[in-house]
């Protein structure tokens, strides 16, 4: 799994789970509206992803990772176009590990 600490979130020393960088187009929804985005890393707890809009402290969304259905989070930081996400309800490590070695779910 990779470092974080060349990770500038704001969050990057309190996280619980260590992150792995891993750069993928993501779809994303809020409320009604689907957009595309890349995650940067990804661990069992969330992702950090780079947006073409600016998201909100608190907001929700529905990611979508590679191979997986939507998957629910909350957005925890964010820096201009970039933002931290926590999922409601964690990955399991295998999936994790399959995400990263560019399979499916």
């Amino acid at each position: 799994m990779g470092n974080t600490d060349d990770d500038p979130s704001p969050f990057a020393q309190r996280r619980r789970a260590e992150r792995s960088r891993i750069e993928a187009k993501v779809q994303y929804r809020r409320s009604t509206v689907r957009m595309v985005g890349a995650t940067l890393d990804l661990s069992c707890d969330g992702a950090r992803l780079s947006t073409p809009e600016r998201l909100r402290v608190g907001e929700t969304l529905w990611i979508t990772l590679p191979g997986l259905p939507p998957r629910q989070a909350s957005v925890v930081w964010v820096d201009n176009f970039e933002a931290g996400c926590r999922f409601e309800q964690p990955l399991h490590p295998a999936i994790l590990d399959t995400i990263l070695a560019g399979g499916s779910g």
